[in-house]
């Protein structure tokens, strides 16, 4: 039985490599998360989240923590069984308003912070 010709050397980006860092939508609905009660609006939004990998080495680009570019390096040098590579973590949160009744049935306006993502 004649043995398969490989037509050319694979891709390194081909082998289960997870796609560079970025923000990936996350739609938040109130009422599915049991918050519809005093929630008036609005009714749900994009709050966003990060997934993919961070190449190695961090570039400034990437804005990296001192935390994360020493992560990075023992990783890469397989120093400690075990630390995997810098995660693909949000680096700045936005606020938005919401719109809600408080405890004595009073409409509030208020900016909740820290609720949408931006990654790095």
């Amino acid at each position: 039985m004649p043995v398969p010709k490989l037509t050319g050397p694979r891709s390194t980006r081909s082998l289960d490599r997870l796609p560079p860092c970025q923000r990936h939508p996350l739609s938040v609905d109130f009422e599915e998360i049991g918050c519809s009660g005093w929630i008036i609006s609005p009714r749900g939004y994009n709050a966003y989240h990060c997934k993919g990998s961070c190449p190695f080495p961090l570039g400034e680009n990437m804005r990296p923590t001192n935390h994360a570019t020493v992560q990075s390096i023992i990783n890469a040098l397989k120093l400690s069984e075990g630390v995997s590579s810098p995660c693909c973590v949000p680096d700045k949160l936005y606020s938005i308003n919401l719109l809600y009744f408080d405890d004595d049935e009073n409409v509030v306006l208020k900016q909740y912070d820290d609720m949408v993502a931006a990654c790095h």
